[in-house]
């Protein structure tokens, strides 16, 4: 497929954010429009339109779509009682085609592609139409034909049975005879002729399907390149140049609403390759805010393939964005059905961007509301990804869950491990102990309240998890349950059971690689009371 680039106006054609082309389309559609007597405001309501869509396609700031032209002479029309002149239709036409033209060259070349289409297909039918009628006639040719040749037999049976005698009507029937012979014959050329014609134009017919089939496949092919490339609706904007003109024009006459809009639509409307080079241009132009709400509206806005074709793209602009928003704003369209496919554009990624996916994801975790909702997530994110993933954030986003719903983070720890991915399971009870070791008694109440809302099978799986996670992470997990629990140290016990059966008592009494005891003195006296 040979793809079609968009070229940017030249600047001579743009003069205060419009193009020449697009200008005098507008002055047109004004005309028009001002037959109707009502107010641009009246008229958008009328048709459903946004008012500042209707203001900019009839002031030359937008080429306005082909529904929206077609819209407008029908309301004319429909308001004069009389249909307009195919002329001045035709002439509508081909101004918008030469906007369109400058506008934007890919879908001028798809416009012009199925008006070729439109006419071979007209053509194809008339090819039709004609290889009918020439099959008709030939019909007709052939039936006088044989008529001809009956009666030609006819007369040589008369002739034969009446020669012996010669007369007046004899000489009548012989020369009967050598005319309709004659008839014969030049209805016999004219058919040859005719099955000439014919194959003629079933030839013709042929290639005329052929070629309306060929225009099918290459407009088929260029409207799939124009939809992957663009989103619907991107048809008809004006130059990025143009663009860039009208933004730096409206900023400077403070007109920071109507700006904010065109941003809001290039987002959305824009090419992949074309949204890179605003925001590099904004950050050119020391808009670093502008960069973080534009970069936040592509992620809101924007088909989640587009998003995650974009998430590369932003290595290069980390400098000047902030990535917080941008995240937030991409974590909002993370779900289970796609983060894969997000860790596959993200684990391409090198530099200062190379975490995103790290800040992604926990970004996603935080967003969830339940603990099935962030284990799909996240056992589609981690499970089968190679290289591992760099899973600090998300596991903090995970063990913060304690503070709204304090069984969330075991949960989730112990469906981690048992999908395979320990190394998780771990850093979220490693985060929890250390996050909370450091806080309040009410901190660690709350790590004491989320073990107890756990299900007998869930905790049990928990307490194992513990168990082979190694001394440091065992000899916390066993503090936070004992300063937590206050007098309430059943669950204390019960993880006490669990490494008595695994005779790994020794976990909470041995001494960490730095020479310090892995549990409080209070813990150790504990322990030993109760099993010696």
């Amino acid at each position: 497929m040979t793809t079609v680039a968009r070229h940017s106006g030249k600047s001579s054609q743009i003069e205060r954010g419009e193009i020449a082309e697009v200008a005098s389309l507008g002055n047109v559609l004004k005309e028009l429009f001002n037959t109707l007597g009502i107010s641009q405001n009246q008229y958008a309501r009328r048709i459903g339109l946004d008012k500042s869509a209707v203001s900019r396609y009839l002031s030359g700031a937008r080429l306005p779509t082909q529904e929206f032209i077609k819209r407008l002479v029908s309301e004319v029309e429909e308001d004069r009682g009389v249909p307009l002149q195919l002329e001045a239709k035709e002439a509508v036409h081909q101004q918008w085609l030469a906007a369109l033209r400058v506008c934007d060259p890919a879908e001028y070349a798809l416009e012009s592609l199925r008006a070729e289409l439109a006419r071979s297909r007209r053509d194809t039918e008339r090819a039709r139409r004609n290889v009918e009628a020439l099959h008709q006639l030939l019909e007709q040719k052939e039936a006088e034909a044989r008529d001809a040749a009956d009666d030609l037999t006819r007369l040589r049976l008369d002739w034969s049975a009446e020669r012996a005698t010669v007369s007046r009507e004899q000489i009548e029937l012989r020369r009967e005879r050598e005319s309709l012979s004659s008839s014969r014959e030049a209805l016999l050329r004219e058919i040859e002729r005719l099955k000439e014609d014919v194959r003629e134009a079933e030839r013709m017919r042929a290639e005329a399907v052929q070629h309306s089939s060929d225009l099918r496949e290459r407009v088929l092919c260029l409207e799939k390149e124009l939809s992957e490339s663009r989103p619907a609706g991107a048809a008809g904007e004006i130059p990025l140049e143009a663009l860039k003109g009208q933004l730096l024009q409206m900023w400077e006459e403070e007109n920071f609403p109507e700006a904010t809009r065109d941003l809001t639509e290039a987002a959305w409307a824009r090419s992949l390759d074309e949204v890179v080079e605003i925001m590099k241009w904004l950050l050119e132009n020391g808009g670093e805010e502008k960069l973080n709400v534009f970069a936040a509206d592509v992620c809101r806005l924007r088909p989640v393939e587009d998003v995650i074709r974009f998430v590369p793209q932003l290595d290069g602009l980390y400098r000047g964005l902030n990535i917080d928003a941008w995240v937030v704003a991409a974590a909002s369209r993370m779900t289970e059905r796609n983060a894969d496919r997000f860790y596959e554009e993200l684990k391409k990624i090198d530099g200062p961007a190379a975490r995103l996916g790290d800040r992604l994801l926990a970004a996603a975790v935080r967003q969830v509301t339940g603990v099935s909702e962030a284990i799909a997530l996240l056992t589609k994110a981690t499970t089968g990804v190679n290289p591992p993933l760099r899973l600090g954030a998300t596991v903090r986003a995970v063990a913060a869950h304690l503070s709204r719903d304090p069984g969330f983070p075991f949960a989730v720890a112990v469906r981690m491990d048992e999908v395979g991915v320990p190394l998780m399971a771990r850093g979220i009870l490693q985060e929890l102990y250390l996050y909370r070791w450091r806080h309040s008694r009410s901190g660690l109440s709350a790590f004491h309240v989320g073990a107890q809302l756990l299900d007998a099978h869930t905790c049990g799986a928990l307490f194992v998890l513990v168990a082979e996670a190694g001394s440091r992470i065992a000899g916390r997990f066993a503090e936070s349950l004992h300063r937590g629990g206050g007098d309430d140290l059943r669950l204390l016990d019960q993880f006490l059971d669990e490494l008595e059966s695994r005779k790994a008592l020794d976990l909470l009494l041995a001494d960490d690689p730095s020479g310090e005891s892995v549990t409080s003195t209070e813990l150790r006296r504990y322990v030993h009371r109760r099993h010696h």
